[in-house]
């Protein structure tokens, strides 16, 4: 089992000045903007950029106060209750704004190989979304679909279906990113994936191989290439 470690510290922040623009590669799929909306460019005057963690650091842990939603900006990172991996992160993806009543923390979010991250301050945000009806509607609708994605159950269906299914979404939310790839970076340890979906390793191992003698994709150092998407979504 891969441990985390601890949280630590946030002195590499870059702060003061603008951290985020339109130059940046992710601008166009960022969540919190809306790929650049006009209504919703304020919400990059808050921005703090935070890195670089190392593989297994904890950015958030249960118990601690809730200071800031984040995004990923290079790397990936997991959402874990406990020991359960409930949802990876991608590049330009809005999470942990949805904390419980008492706003503190009740999941861990740890990175994934070298990783840096936007930060939006909790009050900054806050006071976005008091002068932006615009803001608030948007972050509200993030904060609902990341409550209904975190109580949801996992991919249904026998083992292969649900690796299937895991890379079908995974290549959907990739394609934001890198809308012409069809390499999928699956930085991840087996154990995380198996563990997302309800299965063990070996289990994860033995359906990617299936995949690669049916010819839907190929095994390369860290990660797949997706030859028949197509495949990934037959019932």
């Amino acid at each position: 089992m891969h441990h985390a470690r601890p949280t630590p510290s946030f002195r590499h922040a870059r702060s003061p000045g603008i951290a985020c623009s339109a130059s940046c590669r992710h601008a166009s799929s960022c969540e919190a903007t809306r790929g650049g909306d006009p209504a919703l460019l304020d919400v990059r005057r808050i921005v703090e950029r935070v890195g670089p963690f190392s593989d297994g650091d904890r950015l958030v842990q249960p118990g601690a106060p809730h200071l800031a939603a984040f995004s990923v900006l290079s790397g990936m990172a997991k959402t874990m209750h406990g020991e359960h991996v409930v949802a990876f992160h991608l590049p330009g993806e809005l999470f942990a704004l949805d904390v419980s009543r008492t706003h503190m923390h009740d999941a861990s979010v740890v990175t994934i190989g070298k990783t840096w991250f936007c930060r939006f301050p909790r009050d900054a945000t806050h006071a976005l979304c008091c002068a932006s009806d615009d803001i608030a509607r948007h972050l509200g609708t993030l904060r609902r679909r990341e409550h209904r994605a975190r109580n949801a159950s996992a991919f249904e269906g026998d083992a292969l279906r649900r690796v299937r299914g895991f890379l079908a979404d995974l290549l959907r939310r990739h394609r934001a990113i890198e809308k012409e790839s069809r390499f999928l970076a699956l930085p991840m340890m087996r154990e995380d994936i198996g563990n997302h979906l309800g299965m063990s390793a070996a289990t994860v191992t033995r359906m990617l191989a299936k995949l690669r003698d049916a010819g839907t994709l190929v095994i390369r150092p860290g990660g797949v290439d997706i030859l028949d998407e197509v495949a990934l979504h037959a019932p």
